[in-house]
């Protein structure tokens, strides 16, 4: 984009999400293999958060994380590795009549104007 000739398009935006998944101390969540860290997660911080603490949060509790999660994989059962969900999912994506095939633009949010449709990226 030439800015002297083409407008950029501002808008507000979130900067950190307070809130989220909840988790206990090894980033767990309620659903039985799935942790959670950083911006995801919620609770860490209470109702707000102090500036800097996020890289605090992401180091130690991704960290945390990844070392639970490990050891959670380590003693799973694993089944045969097959891809039937993704046919599943396809044809029932045939059945309601949905169209595989989407427009996302560049930027964020979607705006509907001409310039914005002109810079779409097709993604799938």
């Amino acid at each position: 984009i030439d800015m002297a000739k083409q407008p950029i398009l501002v808008y507000p935006t979130l900067h950190y999400q307070n809130g989220g998944i909840e988790i206990n101390e090894k980033t767990e969540t309620r659903i039985p293999g799935l942790f959670a860290a950083g911006e995801v997660s919620g609770g860490v911080h209470g109702k707000n958060r102090l500036m800097g603490n996020s890289l605090l949060d992401f180091n130690v509790f991704g960290r945390r994380s990844g070392i639970y999660a490990a050891k959670y994989v380590k003693k799973a059962k694993i089944g045969k590795l097959t891809l039937n969900h993704l046919t599943k999912y396809n044809k029932m994506l045939e059945q309601a009549k949905i169209k595989t095939k989407k427009t996302a633009p560049i930027i964020l949010p979607e705006y509907r104007g001409e310039m914005a449709i002109s810079r779409a990226l097709d993604i799938f």
